[in-house]
């Protein structure tokens, strides 16, 4: 499952003067490499306030001109969004050119919501000078591609795309279903803004979101001609529409989940220098025939001496400068990952990035039993941390990324990677961090009470999912939170990815083993 959340800003009220005011608008412009450099503050300065930004076309192209236009337009206060130039027309003979497309669009433009706030994405959908297969029609065809292609960035960012077409395309070649599902932004170039599109000429979807109403407009920082728009709106129902998937405060993070791509772990696995006893033989890719959660993981495959080999797995992917490079995150709670392994003599570390220092938590072996386990240290036990580069093994900056995870082994492995996430509130087997909540249901009740009863003496960390009292076993210590925090639930918007833990039927014995029992037993054991 997934514990990335979109958060959005909420919607502002509509304006409740007069019906007979003039409709207010903002402009904007959209640009791609044709423009090539862009002066961000002059387009701001000429009372342009938003421009969507060309990322990629078809599969695998990036727009030369994206990451720079992207990065500059919001540093100078532009309001910017990704589009994506659909080519629906070479999905003739490969039906998963549309997801493939999302998928593209998806690598080069997550990182920026993952870091901050950005218009929606946008689906440009121009391309109809083709034949479909099967004897589809064309309209068909294209909303088939155009809705795999949306489901695929929904399941990705939570939104749907919007779809740019002329106004002519907007009513021939795209259901009512699709229609329905998503804002359009139209091409209508017309002699000035005066005359602007309304319901009736595109009748199958809402009111126009966006208006393209030129082709060859004028805008200071921008050389030569440039497309100009408008947004059917105020600046402020304009900036309501910004979405992110920063992290929330208190909320799980998956850093990398597999499910789309390789994320953050997309290098070669060869590519650090500080590898060694490793052959050219050895691969990290995404699979589907494994997964911890939802339906791939990464396999890491280790060509490694007999003699044995370290392997350092790097964490950071995207164009230098860019908030793609690596994921952020404050230094409280657990962070960690899954693994799962047949093979023998494997054990794993994770090193950490500061802003000049570097430092790796504690070896762990890893199990051999062909079963997924979780590995994960504690953010703020310095017994977990040892030195690495310029460190001293203590985490004491308020943030840090992932510089790599650490293999150790000798002769072939095969490892597969699943799951690596940050808790800042408690261990990565729930998500909430609920003192007393030892099954990790979200509630402190009756069933917490029987994980404690059942497994009094043993590892807290495997047992109590760290919401104990870290005194490393089950113990009174941990029966009194339980006590205290009896009936407490985690907030909705904090718990994640948790599963209930049905309560027990011998529910009345229960409590009164709380009024007598288990204070006896709290008693014995302390």
């Amino acid at each position: 499952m997934r514990f990335r959340c979109l958060y959005t800003a909420i919607v502002v009220s509509l304006l409740t003067t007069s019906v007979a005011q003039a409709q207010s608008y903002v402009d904007g412009i959209d640009v791609s490499r044709w423009q090539t450099s862009i002066n961000w503050t002059s387009v701001l300065n000429s009372g342009t306030e938003f421009a969507f930004i060309k990322a990629t076309e078809g599969v695998d192209f990036v727009d030369p001109w994206f990451h720079t236009n992207f990065q500059n337009a919001d540093a100078a206060g532009v309001l910017a969004g990704p589009y994506h130039y659909a080519r629906p027309d070479s999905s003739a003979t490969n039906p998963q050119d549309p997801v493939n497309e999302a998928n593209d669009f998806l690598d080069a433009i997550v990182p920026y919501y993952e870091t901050g706030s950005y218009l929606p994405p946008v689906l440009d959908v121009e391309e109809f000078s083709f034949t479909p297969p099967g004897g589809q029609s064309l309209k068909n065809f294209v909303s088939g591609w155009v809705q795999d292609f949306s489901d695929t960035v929904l399941s990705e960012l939570g939104v749907r795309p919007i779809i740019y077409t002329s106004k002519s395309y907007a009513n021939t070649y795209f259901t009512n279903s699709v229609a329905s599902q998503h804002d359009l932004w139209m091409a209508w170039w017309k002699n000035g803004t005066s005359n602007p599109p309304t319901p009736s000429d595109a009748p199958s979807w809402d009111t126009w979101k966006y208006w393209q109403w030129t082709a060859t407009g004028s805008v200071s920082g921008v050389s030569g001609n440039v497309d100009r728009n408008l947004y059917n709106g105020t600046r402020q129902q304009l900036e309501a529409e910004l979405i992110s998937l920063q992290e929330t405060p208190g909320a799980t993070t998956m850093i990398a989940d597999f499910e789309v791509d390789e994320g953050y772990f997309g290098s070669s696995i060869l590519y650090s220098g500080s590898t060694s006893g490793v052959g050219e033989s050895s691969y990290a890719e995404r699979v589907t025939t494994e997964a911890q959660e939802g339906n791939a993981s990464q396999e890491l495959f280790i060509d490694g001496d007999a003699g044995g080999w370290f392997l350092r797995h790097l964490a950071g992917i995207g164009t230098p400068g860019s908030p793609g490079s690596n994921r952020e995150f404050d230094t409280t709670g657990y962070i960690g990952f899954w693994l799962k392994t047949d093979d023998e003599d494997v054990s794993v570390s994770l090193a950490l990035d500061a802003p000049s220092t570097a430092d790796r938590g504690i070896a762990k072996d890893v199990i051999a039993d062909g079963q997924w386990h979780l590995y994960q240290w504690s953010l703020e036990d310095d017994d977990q941390w040892e030195a690495w580069v310029a460190g001293d093994g203590i985490i004491d900056t308020p943030t840090a990324t992932i510089d790599s995870i650490q293999f150790f082994g000798s002769g072939q492995a095969t490892v597969y990677l699943d799951a690596v996430m940050h808790n800042p509130l408690g261990s990565l087997l729930v998500s909430n961090g609920l003192p007393g909540d030892f099954n990790g249901d979200g509630t402190v009740n009756l069933g917490d009470y029987l994980v404690w009863r059942n497994n009094l003496g043993a590892d807290t960390e495997d047992v109590i999912a760290g919401n104990g009292d870290n005194s490393g076993t089950v113990d009174a210590g941990d029966y009194t939170l339980f006590r205290l925090n009896f009936g407490n639930t985690v907030p909705a918007n904090i718990l994640q990815g948790t599963q209930a833990v049905p309560e027990p039927t011998t529910a009345l014995g229960l409590l009164a083993a709380l009024g007598c029992g288990c204070l006896a037993r709290r008693r014995q054991v302390s």
